[in-house]
């Protein structure tokens, strides 16, 4: 699995993907969406919003939930062939390299790659590797048990 993390301004501005690919497109709002580079390799588009918060600033204020989760989870269930993720997010720093990390460790066994170069978002990566580990880690074949 290759994942690739990118910021808001740089997934609208490169040219797409000439592999087969997903994308995780996160934005604040949804009716925030971004103009995401697609072509014919593009597999599928999965749009998230919410916070870059652990824990909610004000009432209502809309967090990454296990639903949330389970979409992710459903999109690589789906498009079981596909080993390269793109993820975006406003900054490119918390958001999507939690989800690129937890995808990583989930696949591959490691995902030490995001943390060294990005601050995921630990609400994010956790729920992600608790709902993987809870609800789908029997569906899908390892590379690289940890």
């Amino acid at each position: 699995m290759k994942a690739w993390v990118f910021s808001r301004g740089a997934i609208e501005a490169i040219q797409p993907f000439e592999v087969p690919h997903v994308i995780v497109s996160i934005t604040s709002a949804p009716e925030d969406q971004a103009r995401l580079p697609v072509n014919d390799r593009t597999q599928a588009v999965l749009r998230l919003s919410f916070a870059d918060r652990d824990r909610p600033s004000f009432p209502g204020e809309r967090l990454f939930e296990a639903d949330d989760a389970r979409a992710v989870w459903g999109l690589f269930q789906k498009h079981r062939g596909v080993d390269t993720l793109v993820v975006h997010c406003d900054a490119g720093l918390c958001r999507s390299p939690a989800v690129a990390a937890a995808v990583s460790r989930a696949f591959t066994g490691d995902d030490e790659e995001f943390f060294r170069r990005y601050r995921p978002n630990m609400r994010v990566y956790r729920m992600l590797l608790d709902i993987f580990y809870g609800e789908y880690e029997a569906d899908f074949i390892r590379v690289n048990p940890s």
